[in-house]
């Protein structure tokens, strides 16, 4: 039997390096600070348009229920984060912070590190529309990736005003923009020069230009070569600081401006950013303001917050042979039938598989040396599969719980 395209099995070994993964994540979203919420896997249709516009909401898959609303599985978190916020929280204290583990799906083109279903993590900071916020954001993202064992992943950064000042100077109409904003995203410097050289404006030579400028606090002065400084100011101001606070911490290393670097979502209004690892094609973790998404859902207020792939970790991981140890989940016990004994063990903490079948001493050893197991309990006696040894189990149930003798 074949699973739908874009899905696939965990078995017990990979589900727990995978939920280990997901509680490091966890520990990083508390310590900063950010309280878990939940949304339902379905939103109606209208609600996942509002936030992603017309073309990302063909990506979810959608059905109709029986009273004939459209509905969709969430294709991300941030949207309907959104509207949790703006329908049951908007009286709560600001800023809001909230963090989010969860599936979602995407009807997208099946490939590595691209499936129809796969995992979510990420913070909203809700209700801060300051540069204090996106620096926070920024830094909870960096020591996310350094939990997950990426601690040289690099972020790229940008400001959404700065390029759309930048097109604006040329003189590009909104349909222009729109079309010279894709091809810069894609770095298709092709057909960027291509279309500078037919459309023949002053200054619109710059445009091949943005997509070639990555770096540091250098990147910015030669930017301001190009655009008057009053326009992009708020933009260079918010990345400065960025820079500032990550070289306080010896971060500078770790963070670049690339101004080609513009996100698919259509609700982001300033700051952007992907994280990146040398071992994957794609970005691991992605992120922004996005100050109009909560209006579209009646409650004006800025925010920003990033996403991480669960299952890109993971790749990027298992290439570097590191996944993360999962917690110790063998069994430690084989008993007989005997319940009592069994719940005793357990209520002291240990992993116990009481046999099924009322068998004897040698059959439970040959089972237990099958299943990996080190010690059978049987008639009264704990017998070490490996060495023979044999003790009361009285003697084991006086132990101290996880005592490694028992």
């Amino acid at each position: 039997m074949r699973l739908p395209a874009g899905t696939r099995d965990w078995l017990p070994e990979e589900l727990a390096a995978k939920r280990a993964l997901e509680a490091s994540l966890r520990e990083v979203f508390t310590r900063f600070g950010y309280r878990e919420a939940a949304t339902p896997g379905f939103e109606r249709f209208d609600v996942i348009e509002a936030g992603l516009g017309e073309a990302l909401g063909e990506e979810s898959f959608r059905f109709t229920d029986r009273r004939g609303t459209t509905m969709a599985l969430r294709p991300e978190m941030t949207t309907p984060i959104a509207r949790l916020v703006s329908t049951r929280l908007r009286g709560a204290p600001m800023p809001l912070r909230l963090c989010y583990v969860a599936p979602v799906y995407r009807y997208e083109e099946p490939q590595e590190g691209r499936m129809r279903e796969f995992t979510q993590a990420g913070v909203e900071l809700i209700g801060n529309g300051s540069v204090e916020a996106d620096v926070e954001i920024m830094l909870s993202a960096l020591e996310a990736l350094d939990a997950a064992g990426l601690p040289d992943a690099r972020i790229d950064v940008n400001h959404v005003a700065i390029v759309d000042a930048v097109l604006r100077e040329v003189g590009l109409e909104p349909r222009e923009v729109r079309i010279v904003k894709g091809l810069l995203g894609r770095r298709n410097l092709v057909a960027l020069r291509a279309f500078c050289a037919a459309h023949g404006a002053p200054g619109v030579q710059v445009i091949p230009e943005l997509a070639l400028m990555r770096g540091g606090e250098e990147v910015l002065e030669r930017l301001l070569q190009y655009v008057p400084h009053p326009r992009v100011d708020g933009g260079i101001a918010r990345l400065r600081a960025i820079l500032a606070r990550a070289a306080s911490l010896s971060m500078e290393h770790r963070i670049a401006i690339d101004f080609a670097l513009l996100r698919d979502f259509e609700y982001y209004t300033g700051l952007v950013f992907e994280a990146y690892v040398p071992e994957l094609g794609f970005s691991l973790l992605g992120g922004g303001r996005y100050d109009g998404l909560l209006e579209n859902f009646g409650f004006e207020t800025p925010a920003v917050g990033w996403t991480v792939g669960v299952e890109r970790l993971l790749i990027a991981l298992e290439r570097r042979g590191g996944i993360p140890e999962a917690p110790d989940g063998s069994v430690q016990f084989l008993v007989a039938c005997d319940d009592r004994t069994a719940r005793a063990l357990r209520e002291r903490g240990a992993r116990v598989l009481r046999a099924l079948d009322d068998c004897g001493e040698q059959a439970l050893l040959a089972e237990a040396r099958l299943r990996g197991i080190p010690h059978v309990v049987v008639a009264g006696l704990c017998i070490g599969v490996a060495d023979g040894t044999r003790r009361p189990i009285e003697e084991v149930l006086g132990a101290p719980a996880g005592d490694g003798r028992s």
